[in-house]
């Protein structure tokens, strides 16, 4: 297939980012290893059939382009195909999706972005040229990220943070989402959180296409600026459709609505919210409904409805973690209902 007939017959624009990087390889099968893994790039007619099927399923939309593949059978698409797209994103198994690499160049730089990371220990960051990748914000990004440390690392260095902080906003300038997200981390974790620079980055970062940031700060504006509270209901309402983070939404304007964080006090909105996120086997939904019936909060007081639901979420919660939360408030609700008879 043409790239002209594929443009045409997927309605959209086949980015000169994937192109420049593919070159004369279109229309043959090429595998490349990429951070830990190895991924199939398709040739043009696989990529056009993967892409329709995953369109018709309603996984990827109308705009998107699906060019690559693992071992796993997660995929690489262009989220919002056009031209001057660079961003790529990460379709796991299970039909989540995650921002994965800010370019191709990222798949080109490997080689020498990881021989940097290496040597950062040896020569030390102040020796070091980043001549040859500092243009692409993808392996600057990837860089400053292995570069910053952790005050309970043993190779903690305040120099070493303030050098990939500083390499944090080169990237977020050229529009990497990840490097305001860490920018907006920092701020936050001084020892007098900023909130106005919190806002600010995340806002940024959520600009550049960054999800994780929409619930980020939903969550900052509820625990340090409850009086903006409408603002937090209106990022986590924006969540409700994306799949990786339903769950979470759904809890999170229950537990708004039934605390009355910020006025906000509405017990049947609550109710609603955490109904339909247990329908979904969240068992901290599950275990949220268990309270309000134990307490008669939002609804009518029931300790066998209690009883039951907290049953549900301890079987929930041993079957994904391994191990059980509520096995004595079960116990306790168990014996109330036995001395009740």
């Amino acid at each position: 297939m043409e790239i002209e007939a594929l443009e045409k017959e997927l309605g959209i624009g086949i980015p000169i980012d994937y192109l420049n990087y593919r070159g004369k390889q279109l229309n043959h099968e090429t595998e490349v290893y990429f951070r830990i893994e190895n991924w199939v790039f398709w040739d043009l007619d696989t990529s056009f059939k993967k892409t329709n099927e995953l369109r018709k399923i309603g996984t990827l939309t109308n705009s998107d382009f699906a060019f690559a593949i693992n071992a796993e059978e997660q995929v690489l698409f262009y989220q919002g195909s056009k031209k001057a797209s660079t961003k790529i994103f990460h379709l796991d198994e299970e039909g989540d999706i995650t921002f994965y690499a800010f370019s191709l160049t990222e798949f080109t730089n490997f080689g020498k972005t990881q021989k940097l990371i290496e040597e950062i220990e040896t020569l030390g960051f102040e020796n070091q040229n980043l001549g040859e990748i500092e243009s692409c914000a993808g392996s600057l990004f990837q860089y400053a990220f292995a570069l910053n440390t952790s005050e309970y690392d043993d190779n903690y260095s305040e120099e070493r943070n303030k050098k990939a902080l500083e390499l944090f906003f080169r990237a977020a300038e050229m529009g990497h989402p990840e490097a305001a997200h860490e920018i907006a981390s920092y701020y936050y974790f001084q020892e007098h959180v900023d909130v106005e620079r919190v806002v600010e980055w995340r806002d940024k970062a959520i600009e550049l296409g960054s999800k994780e940031d929409i619930f980020e700060l939903a969550d900052f504006i509820i625990d340090e600026k409850p009086e903006e509270i409408d603002k937090a209901i209106l990022l986590i309402e924006s969540l409700l459709d994306e799949k990786w983070y339903r769950e979470r939404a759904l809890l999170k304007l229950s537990r708004v609505y039934m605390k009355g964080t910020g006025g906000k006090l509405n017990y049947e909105r609550g109710i609603e919210y955490a109904e339909e996120c247990a329908t979904l086997n969240n068992y901290n939904a599950l275990s949220d409904l268990a309270f309000y019936y134990y307490k008669g909060m939002g609804v009518d007081k029931d300790v066998q409805k209690a009883f039951d639901l907290l049953v549900k979420a301890e079987a929930r919660v041993t079957e994904k973690t391994g191990s059980g939360m509520w096995g004595d408030f079960v116990k306790h609700l168990e014996k109330e209902l036995n001395a009740a008879e």
